[in-house]
């Protein structure tokens, strides 16, 4: 019965933030275009619902928690290195079905970036190898709701879409000063 309860309870969590999100006639279209479509909605985890509800802007006394229960998804590669491969990190950085940093960060020396997220350019030339800029730049790729809540960027690690090996190669791609986001100029640059 106890297995049952917090399933049910979460769906009438999620249903009832989705209901005081969407208007009726929203929450109509939605559970018209189809089941698939309407569960992308009406099942968002807690804390996109949240985010939802909110239009992205928390109000400021819901912050110091949604941002202490988002650092506390954050996790580490198993040998501790924050820092890893930059060639692999690369590899990653400029895949389109892999991570596609560049679509909205300028700054990749292999593809035209976006203007979505800020610059990128010369990342770790301009900030250093420090300790707290690697651990900083690899929890914001990780999760960045950590740092900026409800931001459009992918939550990489939190959603399961890079390992933290992987992310640990993107901030070795974007830190180390041998890397070619650091020597080469950026497609694009003047």
């Amino acid at each position: 019965m106890r297995k049952l309860a917090i399933p049910l309870l979460l769906l009438a969590l999620a249903l009832a933030l989705a209901q005081r999100y969407f208007t009726e006639e929203e929450l109509k279209r939605i559970q018209e275009g189809g089941k698939a479509y309407s569960e992308v909605f009406i099942n968002q985890r807690p804390d996109q619902a949240l985010c939802s509800l909110h239009k992205n802007r928390l109000p400021a006394e819901l912050l110091p928690k949604f941002i202490e229960e988002q650092r506390a998804l954050i996790r580490y590669p198993a040998d501790g290195k924050l820092m890893g491969d930059w060639r692999k990190g690369g590899a990653i950085f400029n895949n389109l079905q892999k991570a596609n940093c560049f679509s909205c960060h300028f700054g990749s020396p292999v593809h035209l970036g976006g203007d979505v997220g800020p610059s990128l350019e010369k990342y770790g030339l301009q900030r250093g190898q420090s300790e707290a800029v690697q651990r900083y730049t690899y929890e914001v790729i990780y999760n960045p709701w950590a740092y900026f809540p409800c931001t459009v960027m992918y939550r990489f690690g939190a959603l399961g879409g890079l390992t933290p090996e992987e992310i640990a190669d993107v901030v070795a791609y974007l830190l180390d000063p041998e890397s070619d986001f650091n020597t080469k100029p950026a497609v694009g640059s003047r």
